[in-house]
């Protein structure tokens, strides 16, 4: 595939194995963040079902997204990678795109990950969707 964009040349694109090292550990922040907020709800005798629910939805519906869009998530920043966009890496993604990316990150799993091999820039098919590109600092 073709670079549509000039691109800094000494810009490095993260691999594969920086991103699966970076969802691993945001994997275990979440669940850890889980097992906090479940916790902080069993110190109270009759929690609302509704701030289980929100607090899930927190977890789980804003961590990636608003992360990416406003800096990067604690697993990109102990790996040193970050999500830019792909027509300036100096930029980040704006929120909406942040969440399309997220959105089919999500509904194609681990197959989005098979279009890094076959381009320049190791766009996973999330990035491709939204333009993005992830890349080292």
């Amino acid at each position: 595939m073709q670079q549509r964009y000039v691109i800094d040349p000494n810009t490095q694109f993260a691999s594969l194995s920086d991103r699966v090292k970076s969802i691993f550990i945001d994997v275990i922040f979440l669940v850890v963040l889980m097992f906090i907020f479940s916790a902080l709800l069993d110190t109270f005798k009759d929690p609302p079902t509704w701030l289980s629910m929100l607090m899930f939805v927190a977890i789980w519906i804003l961590y990636e997204p608003v992360c990416v869009a406003y800096g990067c998530t604690l697993g990109q920043y102990m790996v040193g990678i970050r999500v830019r966009s792909a027509k300036d890496t100096s930029k980040h993604i704006h929120i909406v795109l942040s969440y399309i990316r997220y959105i089919v990150k999500i509904i194609l799993g681990w197959l989005s990950f098979l279009s890094i091999a076959f381009n320049d820039q190791r766009q996973a098919i999330h990035d491709l969707a939204v333009e993005s590109v992830m890349i080292k600092v």
